[in-house]
């Protein structure tokens, strides 16, 4: 078991990572009040290539959902990571029958609670940075308030999709027309991020990433052109990056021209909460 601190947007996170071994299980339910008291989220991570140990895994979900909803009244959301999806498994018929059962035990559990399940691997970001900006910076004030400057900026800006995120790519705010551009959005960022990080180790400055793309109509058989960009922001000592998907190469004026609005506003925010 280990304790760690850290610190997103200016606000301290203390995490505490719960070994799945027999005795260490033990050891967190005998001292229920040290480890889950005061909490604001909870990840319960299974193995989805170990289905004999899914009963004994659904078995210390239990009971911890019970010591949850006692000491934390009010508290109703568990997040759910359903581990080990790797990207060339991710789609074979076992891994899919194996999610199947995971879901079907956990949501008939009659709890007066909210389960939410995440596809996750080591080997995809993207899949482990979804839940923990869910749990945990989604849900703080701060967040809430950069959710509506951004709100604010997609309706001025006409953008399809805009994701905000840290500079280690949690996601600190996001809009979006669709679920599916906000994910396109979402998994790509951290490799845009990393390609802006290493022209910097080089002493080149580059403001963004620019993607020109191509979209299907479903309507025909044409395609839509459109771009997706990355642009960082440096706000007092913080490095934040706005990723947006614009279906229309018009948009990208309107997007870029709205920036240091938002920038602006996240400054202020960021120094109000200081």
């Amino acid at each position: 078991m280990a304790q760690s601190l850290s610190s997103f947007l200016g606000f301290e996170v203390s995490s505490w990572d719960l070994g799945g071994q027999e005795h260490y299980r033990k050891a967190y339910l005998e001292h229920k009040e040290k480890y889950f008291t005061d909490i604001q989220a909870v990840f319960f991570v299974i193995d989805t290539q170990c289905p004999e140990r899914f009963d004994e895994a659904l078995q210390y979900l239990k009971e911890i959902v019970d010591i949850v909803l006692e000491l934390n009244p009010g508290y109703s959301k568990f997040y759910i990571l359903l581990h080990k999806i790797d990207p060339d498994i991710k789609r074979s018929k076992e891994i899919l029958q194996n999610i199947n059962i995971i879901k079907e035990k956990i949501t008939s559990l009659r709890y007066p609670a909210y389960f939410s399940f995440y596809n996750t691997s080591i080997h995809d970001d993207a899949s482990l940075i979804k839940p923990f900006s869910d749990g945990v910076i989604s849900v703080s004030q701060k967040a809430r308030l950069i959710q509506s400057l951004l709100k604010e900026y997609t309706s001025k800006s006409f953008n399809s999709a805009a994701v905000l995120l840290d500079r280690h790519c949690f996601i600190i705010a996001s809009r979006s027309t669709k679920e599916d551009y906000e994910r396109i959005c979402q998994e790509i960022a951290p490799r845009l991020t990393q390609a802006i990080e290493r022209l910097e180790e080089w002493e080149i400055n580059p403001l963004d990433i620019v993607t020109n793309i191509e979209f299907p109509l479903t309507e025909s058989n044409m395609n839509k052109e459109g771009i997706i960009f990355l642009r960082k922001l440096n706000i007092n000592e913080e490095r934040l990056y706005l990723i947006a998907l614009c279906l229309n190469k018009k948009i990208k004026v309107k997007s870029y021209k709205y920036l240091p609005i938002l920038a602006n506003n996240l400054k202020n925010l960021l120094e109000t909460f200081e």
